[in-house]
């Protein structure tokens, strides 16, 4: 396992861990789900680089931060691909 890989272990370890403390659940979302390609307003999925920081959906003409978006996108995740941690 790369170092890198390690860390996010780390993070996800100890959110499992506190979920029951804090009364809270975290769930994992498919590894290729297009949550910062998606349009959050239509579902229009596309293309972007790592270096674009505004989605701009090139269906509907919707523009939001695209971390916000991914966000929002994450959070309506269909059921199908979310799943405890």
């Amino acid at each position: 396992m790369l170092e890198r890989d390690n860390c996010f272990y780390e993070i996800r370890r100890q959110l499992v861990y506190k979920q029951a403390h804090y009364g809270t659940k975290v769930e994992i979302v498919a590894r290729w789900y297009p949550s910062s390609k998606k349009c959050s307003k239509c579902g229009h999925v596309q293309e972007m680089k790592l270096s674009d920081r505004v989605f701009d959906c090139q269906n509907c003409g919707h523009k939001q931060d695209r971390d916000e978006n991914a966000s929002i996108n994450l959070e309506n995740a269909p059921h199908d691909i979310v799943r405890s941690a």
